[in-house]
């Protein structure tokens, strides 16, 4: 008896755990209230690689091409900051919630690419 409330225990809070992340897909839900008075939500997902090695950046640049994102390359350098920095940025627009966007994001984590990785979604509503 007492092994099987600690089995539970242990799986809650692993699911727990693995639940505290928030994921592109989440923030995508539409609002019932809106909803309910006639707005339609649709969402960009964009996504930013920033680093200053743009070999150790490519592999995620190869997947946001291959999933869709039409990632655009920058470079920038400033007085304050004269070495050379480089930024992949793209982005997709969703008419809906979509776990299309997690597995991008979960793809994008497992190439372990340099540079530091930012994402945001926005939301765009009209009404109908």
């Amino acid at each position: 008896m007492f092994r099987r409330i600690a089995l539970a225990l242990s799986v809650t809070l692993l699911a727990t755990a693995a639940g505290a992340a928030t994921l592109p897909s989440h923030l995508m839900l539409p609002e019932p209230e809106r909803a309910a008075r006639g707005y339609v939500e649709s969402w960009v997902f964009n996504i930013e690689l920033t680093g200053e090695e743009l070999s150790g950046m490519e592999p995620c640049r190869k997947i946001l091409t291959e999933r869709g994102f039409a990632p655009t390359l920058s470079k920038t350098a400033t007085s304050a900051s004269p070495a050379l920095h480089f930024k992949i940025a793209g982005h997709k627009a969703y008419a809906q919630a979509s776990s299309e966007a997690d597995d991008t994001l979960a793809a994008l984590q497992q190439a372990r690419c340099s540079g530091a990785l930012s994402w945001t979604v926005s939301n765009k509503m009209s009404r109908p």
